[in-house]
């Protein structure tokens, strides 16, 4: 299963060009949107379709290849269902496959050829698709994947329904920088309790690695609890959390596994900084590996991370190595099973606050303005390594019912696909109505 996410931003193009717009950008929308079909049949070429920045991000070939599996998996284009634009020079297209619908997010160049810029999937929607055919599709996934979408709130005097899909639900598997949730409820639980304010100022700390931005900041620069939490959720930066993580202290944030419900919370602790996990990882710090893995009891781990803590730090991380395939990740990472994931994301409906669902809320992860348009709130974390994915939404109906839908994929020997992953993903969150 594939999906295209294809999205290219290139702030100089557009700072060129902020202020020109062509008389009739309907016109223009609806142009491009109408032809799309025809190059994704291969009947148009990419060439005449897309801007030169867009090929120089995603050359022609790349484009044909995804729109063969593309074919392969929905069958033949067969036309456009809608097309709407929205701000400026981007919006939202509707295309009609045999076995899909399609919505992409379209952007245009707003200076005359008015080619694409800029193209993203945002849900598909299998025609006839149900919880059993999604199922015999994550069952066929390489490694091992676990899924788990229900009802948090309940109903009839709080009696819990049966979940809209689960699928080895209570199974551990690792969930990469979706541990970043226990971090920020440690974070609300303590502003909640008046030990914290969102406005304590904090100096930025040892940098760790991308992803994010404040790893290339000056040390010490001056943030909130709040900024950091944001930072951590919305982009996932590293080095935010690692500083918000040194500032709540390790005690407090192992305390937020068993707090928010995970079930074998000794599985998962000590919660690792990032650059820890990083660290430990590399061919150099085999003693230290070692010496951790052989440690049964979270007190004694603790103590190794303390006394290995002038090894474990930025300048002795081969970058190329986390990236090139899955290390340790079913020994060095942060665990746990959708289900204690669901739990998490409950605490947050239930106990979190109003603030820390807001941090929640900033970034929709994958979603795009038609789905998200389908809730009355969405929260998102996801986390992302070799050999790891996983997406964690706290969704709120127009109806007022709560959902949560926890998602893992792992393959400790193999690259595991972001399309594929979300595509699935996107198909699970339909199951909510």
């Amino acid at each position: 299963m594939v999906l295209i996410r294809w999205f290219v931003a290139l702030a100089l193009l557009w700072g060129a060009q902020v202020n020109a717009q062509p008389n009739n950008p309907a016109a223009v929308f609806n142009s491009r949107a109408l032809e799309l079909p025809a190059v994704l049949a291969q009947k148009m070429r990419a060439e005449d379709y897309f801007a030169p920045a867009f090929l120089a991000e995603v050359p022609a070939r790349q484009i044909n290849d995804i729109a063969q599996q593309l074919t392969a998996q929905y069958g033949q284009p067969q036309g456009v269902n809608s097309a709407t634009l929205g701000a400026g020079t981007s919006g939202n297209v509707e295309l009609n496959y045999e076995k899909a619908v399609v919505s992409l997010t379209l952007t245009f160049t707003p200076n005359p050829p008015h080619k694409v810029i800029g193209l993203l999937i945002t849900a598909v929607r299998q025609k006839g698709d149900t919880a059993e055919k999604l199922k015999a599709d994550i069952a066929a996934l390489p490694g091992r994947a676990g899924f788990l979408v229900k009802r948090l709130d309940g109903v009839g005097g709080g009696a819990e329904e049966a979940p809209l899909l689960s699928v080895n639900a209570d199974q551990s598997f690792a969930i990469a920088s979706g541990f970043k949730l226990w971090v920020l409820a440690e974070t609300a639980r303590a502003v909640n309790a008046k030990e914290r304010r969102w406005s304590d100022v904090i100096p930025l700390g040892a940098a760790s690695l991308p992803s994010g931005i404040t790893q290339n900041w000056p040390a010490g620069a001056p943030m909130t609890l709040h900024s950091l939490a944001v930072l951590m959720i919305s982009i996932s930066d590293n080095s935010a959390t690692d500083t918000l993580m040194r500032s709540l202290g390790r005690a407090r944030v192992d305390g937020a596994v068993a707090m928010t419900g995970h079930a074998r919370p000794n599985a998962t602790t000590p919660v690792l900084t990032t650059i820890e996990a990083f660290a430990l990882k590399m061919d150099g710090a085999g003693a230290d590996r070692g010496q951790y893995l052989a440690a049964k009891l979270p007190t004694e781990r603790t103590r190794l991370l303390s006394q290995a803590a002038p090894r474990l730090t930025r300048d002795r991380v081969n970058v190329a190595a986390v990236v090139s395939s899955p290390l340790y990740i079913d020994q060095i990472e942060w665990f746990a099973s959708p289900n204690d994931m669901a739990r998490t994301m409950n605490w947050f409906r239930t106990e979190g606050g109003e603030t820390a669902r807001s941090v929640l809320a900033v970034s929709k992860g994958f979603l795009g303005e038609e789905e998200t348009a389908r809730f009355a709130y969405v929260g998102y974390k996801g986390g992302s390594e070799t050999g790891v994915l996983s997406a964690h939404f706290l969704l709120k109906t127009k109806s007022g019912a709560w959902y949560s839908v926890t998602t893992m994929w792992n393959d400790p020997a193999n690259a595991v696909s972001f399309e594929t992953f979300k595509a699935l993903v996107l198909r699970a969150i339909q199951l909510v109505k």
